[in-house]
């Protein structure tokens, strides 16, 4: 049990050298900074396919069937993959909302 408080106060003790007021302080800005980077790389992959076809999301989906520059299953694999990213974009924002209260 020594041994643990022994780390966990060299920890505090980085931590506050960093500049941070505590441990939760660290964990908070490190999480908000890893989030950060998950959310500019699924705007990456949604920036992506507007740009293939030109389309928002919603677009894409109302104008599925008019598509002929790409084949059914490519727009199909396409749609799976932006829907997602959409979706998992929209839950990191959350999380960082909810970091920040």
């Amino acid at each position: 049990m020594a041994t643990k408080t022994a780390n966990t106060d060299t920890l505090t003790q980085t931590i506050q050298g960093l500049g941070y007021a505590s441990l939760v302080d660290f964990a908070r800005e490190q999480a908000r900074s890893i989030l950060l980077q998950k959310i500019a790389y699924n705007q990456g992959r949604i920036d992506f396919f507007e740009q293939k076809y030109g389309l928002t999301f919603t677009q894409f989906c109302e104008q599925f069937e008019q598509i002929k520059s790409h084949s059914t299953l490519e727009k199909e694999d396409d749609s799976l993959i932006w829907e997602t990213s959409i979706d998992v974009l929209h839950a990191y924002q959350n999380d960082v909302l909810s970091l920040n209260q």
